[in-house]
């Protein structure tokens, strides 16, 4: 065995990366571990990667932690290395999955293998069916960044499925589908790493461009190779990697093909380049691996709410923008006003044929004004449009100043959601945000959409971490937004009001009826204390979806979420409370339109 380089310390180990050198201490591992196992078990990730559990048969040696494997073709988190985790309750059958199941369920391995210098990784399996014949299969994973893929290929090498087919108009090298021949992947214009004298190394350093780094030229020019590799050969012979090779002297010329030697000979055993044991190697890529994927996983998550959030305020923009252009506008009602006036209380005046009549301001000291008169209108009918104008600009300067503060309110929530979300370090805490804007209506959960947008593509949200079909049953809920910005939200069912129970916070308000059927109402506080004004509309809100509706002086009891409890075995939906307080309250239909108008649902119900 040759003379390996010293183990790297622990503190200096590079982060784990899926290249060549690492597949040959995982193939190496594997087949060690696996060789004459059998595959006892597939279990599909909801992002396309499978894992497989293997029983080992124990022949002089003790249990080993190498015995289930994760493969995965992800583009970003391409990987293969041992699962330590319990392996999921439920799996995600894909089609794929189903026929590897189908096919190397009870097979037994023949070997582990990975292509010399190239990240491709085989399992050789033999399976004999219920009639006693035996059939050889191939199950590869080829890790190549966004051409990663799955395959499991028969004894006549033809491809009887895998993860993501490539048909012959998306490239023109080879076609991956069921039913096609296996190809390997196309050669690189690059040279296979070997054994090179001295006057050939000499002409690869002085083929590269002088104001190339060293790293940077051996990655481009050896087939397997990758940076950590070559900041290993680096390292072992004392030059900076990132050094141009222009500064290269003969003498670490020399020292850089003894360690290209060294290494290669090290990479070709399945030996560790950092020195380490492979059993520990393994296990310390793993947990690298695995961390970087729960914490792109998180990410991906993170960014799911952020772009719900970012398109709400987006959207909340615009409103606000066309708000105050409505506000600039209804600013002109008073002089509508006072123009009609004006004509009116000089009618006597008019003759016809005017263009226009000089009056006598009696707000302005009788300072004249000048109205312009329209031909093709009498006087009366001009008159009667102006106030018409008026009324109708002074409606809509109530209703925008109304709608711009529930504008301002949310834009004020969304603030405080997408500081929470900064802060989350788990998926747990990603769903309790989602949550959140479930409850707020962003989000409809059981279809992976959010509100006004069309459905998004079901693997982002998988991977994202967020709601899947089957998380809620579908249910509905009213949405309003109090005179003071307060969000109120109105169940619409048994279930409806259980979900919301779930979703609510100690300080939010709960209401409801008394002793009559009706809607569990919350009021959304964000620990602000409640103004009476606001307690009298979610109060309406309660009357108006219960059977009191008709009523006048409605009693409406509440009290704080936290005061609120189910019944045990009343079913959903039933609970008891306790410090409650009675308003009563008649419900105004003009003044419920209007706060449903400002909580942005304009006559519709949000499916949560």
């Amino acid at each position: 065995m040759p003379d390996f380089p010293q183990p790297i310390e622990s503190s200096a180990m590079p982060s784990a990366v899926m290249d060549y050198s690492t597949m040959a201490v995982l193939g190496r591992v594997a087949d060690s571990e696996l060789s004459g196992a059998r595959l006892r078990k597939v279990v599909g990730l909801p992002a396309g990667d499978i894992i497989f559990a293997f029983d080992r048969q124990v022949i002089e040696k003790e249990s080993s932690d190498f015995d289930t494997w994760l493969f995965s073709a992800d583009p970003v988190m391409y990987r293969v290395h041992p699962w330590f985790e319990d392996l999921p309750e439920k799996s995600s059958q894909s089609h794929f999955c189903e026929v590897v199941f189908h096919h190397l369920v009870g097979a037994r391995v023949l070997s582990v293998s990975v292509i010399p210098f190239e990240r491709v990784f085989t399992i050789n399996f033999r399976h004999r069916d219920y009639s006693g014949e035996e059939s050889d299969y191939r199950f590869i994973a080829e890790l190549m960044s966004k051409h990663s893929n799955l395959m499991l290929v028969d004894e006549s090498g033809t491809i009887t499925a895998c993860w993501k087919s490539v048909h012959g108009f998306q490239s023109r090298l080879r076609e991956v589908r069921a039913g096609k021949p296996y190809l390997p992947p196309p050669a690189q214009d690059k040279i296979t790493p070997q054994e090179f004298s001295q006057k050939d190394w000499t002409d690869f350093i002085n083929s590269a461009d002088p104001d190339t780094a060293l790293d940077d030229h051996m990655l481009r020019t050896f087939t397997g190779m990758s940076l950590t590799w070559a900041h290993v050969v680096a390292g072992v012979a004392g030059v900076f990697g990132e050094s141009k090779v222009s500064g290269i002297s003969s003498e670490d010329s020399g020292k850089l093909r003894d360690s290209f030697i060294k290494t290669l000979d090290q990479v070709r055993h399945g030996i560790p380049l950092t020195g380490e044991s492979s059993d520990d190697f393994t296990r310390r890529i793993t947990a690298d691996f695995i961390n970087r994927s729960e914490h792109r996983e998180l990410e991906l998550a993170r960014a799911s709410v952020r772009r719900i959030i970012d398109r709400r305020r987006k959207k909340l923009s615009s409103l606000s923008r066309a708000l105050e252009k409505d506000l600039s506008q209804a600013g002109k009602a008073d002089a509508y006003k006072k123009r009609a006036d004006l004509m009116l209380a000089n009618m006597h005046l008019l003759t016809p044929g005017m263009h226009e009549i000089e009056v006598q301001d009696w707000e302005l000291d009788g300072e004249t004004v000048r109205l312009s008169i329209d031909r093709h209108l009498t006087p009366q009918l001009q008159v009667e449009r102006w106030y018409k104008r008026y009324r109708k600009l002074k409606r809509t300067k109530d209703v925008a100043a109304e709608r711009r503060r529930s504008v301002e309110a949310e834009e004020e929530e969304l603030t405080d959601i997408a500081d929470r979300l900064a802060g989350v370090n788990s998926l747990a805490e990603i769903d309790s945000v989602r949550e959140q804007l479930v409850l707020y209506g962003l989000i409809v959960p059981e279809s992976g959409r959010t509100r006004g947008r069309q459905r998004e593509k079901p693997g982002r949200e998988a991977r994202g971490g967020g709601f899947r079909p089957g998380d809620r049953k579908v249910f509905t809920s009213h949405r309003y937004r109090s005179n003071d910005g307060f969000l109120i939200i109105a169940g619409s069912g048994d279930r409806s009001n259980e979900e919301l129970r779930k979703m609510s916070r100690p300080d939010d308000i709960w209401l409801h009826v008394r002793d009559i059927p009706g809607a569990h109402v919350y009021i959304i506080t964000r620990r602000r204390e409640v103004p009476d004004t606001t307690l009298m509309e979610a109060a309406m809100v309660a009357v108006w979806h219960s059977k009191g509706r008709e009523g006048s002086k409605v009693p409406v009891d509440y009290t704080r979420a936290k005061y609120i409890s189910p019944i045990p075995g009343s079913g959903p939906g039933h609970v008891r409370f306790k410090r409650e307080r009675t308003i009563r309250v008649t419900p105004d239909e003009s003044r419920l339109e209007m706060m449903r108008l400002m909580a942005g649902e304009e006559g519709k119900q949000d499916c949560i």
